[in-house]
């Protein structure tokens, strides 16, 4: 292990990074208190408007895959610095789109800058923390991430609310440009690491030819299409179907970012334990059928709240699980695995969002439920029959 390895990570570094998660997040699912305004100013369907939010999980998917390579090659820190410019720009572009089609295109631009933050952050702990606290750190950022969703969201509604949807994205774009600067200042220089070439074929096919690894990808990647539908559909479910405003709909959206928030943390003491994908099995199968029952029964609004409340708590349970994993499996190519884990993430939001949009259009918020109850069934199915059963995870497990 280098010196570079070994440094422990630093206190201002440890938050910096959540600062930068917690923006990521925000921006990528600011859409869902929007939708409906969007919908009205661009005369378009709440269906059609939800593909914008699908966009930019097809951009992340892209772009974070190549970026783990680059980053594995030539350190973290401008990787990190551009994608944190991007995103910025991105962001203050959306909310000054004219068109349903400029919106599109700034929305595709702030995916790619997206994308380039969460791997290359995981991979940097990975780096300089032993094998037995990277889940910790894990789960520490991942539920920073959701302090986007549990504080983030509810002021962009209320601020979509008060100014109209172009102010959330004007203030989530100079909160970005903001903290750019100090990560410019004090992160350290980035150079070249010795020995190693910028070969994507066979970084990719180093954790690409490990059947482990694909499994730990399908399995995040149904459950993040519980997760991202969730929370992309809900405020656009109470609107129409209980008749809230986007005000009302920043409590309900505050208490899904806390139970992601509490998920996390969750997920990043089991990643540690021997049973963790036994828990997950049971864990990800209840998540699933209150996400289905949310949107299909006819009950109070506060019922619903409170049913969101625990979907989103069991749904983001095993996120940090699953990155702890992979992160284990891809020695060093940490960079890679975490734009690939990524990646799984993003096609996940894709199908949480699109085909989301699309069961809406054809059968109403009843069908949305029963596609992320379907996802559900699946990210268990692949722990409970595939993962638990293979040799790579045990060993894995030995390291935690």
């Amino acid at each position: 292990m280098t010196a570079v390895q070994q440094r422990v990570v630093s206190s201002w570094t440890l938050f910096s990074f959540a600062a930068a998660v917690f923006l990521v997040r925000a921006s990528m699912l600011m859409l869902g208190p929007l939708l409906v305004e969007l919908a009205t100013d661009f005369d378009t369907s709440i269906a059609v408007a939800g593909q914008l939010a699908a966009a930019t999980f097809i951009t992340w998917g892209i772009t974070a895959p190549l970026v783990g390579p680059i980053s594995d090659t030539y350190g973290r820190r401008p990787v990190l610095l551009i994608g944190l410019l991007l995103m910025a720009l991105g962001i203050l572009g959306s909310g000054a789109a004219w068109s349903y089609g400029s919106l599109l295109a700034t929305r595709l631009i702030t995916g790619v800058g997206s994308a380039m933050l969460p791997p290359t952050i995981m991979a940097a702990l990975a780096d300089t923390l032993p094998p037995e606290k990277v889940g910790k750190a894990v789960g520490f950022i991942t539920a920073s991430s959701w302090v986007g969703v549990a504080l983030g969201l509810p002021v962009i509604a209320l601020l979509g609310y008060v100014g109209g949807w172009r102010l959330p994205f004007y203030i989530t774009g100079g909160l970005s440009l903001a903290l750019w600067v100090p990560l410019w200042l004090r992160l350290p220089s980035g150079q070249r690491r010795l020995g190693q070439s910028l070969n994507l074929f066979n970084r990719f096919k180093d954790i690409g030819r490990q059947s482990a690894s694909w499994h730990v990808l399908i399995a995040n990647s149904a459950q993040q299409a519980v997760l991202i539908g969730l929370t992309t559909y809900f405020a656009a479910y109470m609107i129409e179907s209980h008749g809230w405003d986007e005000a009302n709909t920043a409590p309900g959206l505050a208490l899904i970012g806390l139970g992601a928030v509490i998920g996390s943390f969750a997920g990043g003491s089991i990643a540690g334990r021997a049973r963790r994908l036994d828990w997950l099995v049971g864990i990800n199968l209840i998540g699933g059928v209150v996400v289905g029952v949310l949107f299909a029964l006819d009950v109070p609004g506060w019922v619903v709240v409170a049913m969101a409340f625990v979907a989103s708590t069991l749904v983001s349970v095993s996120m940090p699980v699953l990155m702890t994993m992979i992160m284990h499996l891809a020695g060093e190519s940490r960079g890679t695995a975490g734009g690939m884990f990524s990646t799984s993430n993003q096609f996940g939001g894709v199908v949480g969002a699109s085909a989301g949009g699309l069961m809406l259009s054809l059968g109403g918020f009843q069908a949305v439920g029963f596609l992320y109850l379907v996802a559900a069934v699946l990210s268990a199915a692949v722990i409970g029959f595939m993962m638990r059963r293979s040799a790579a995870f045990r060993l894995a497990g030995s390291h935690t």
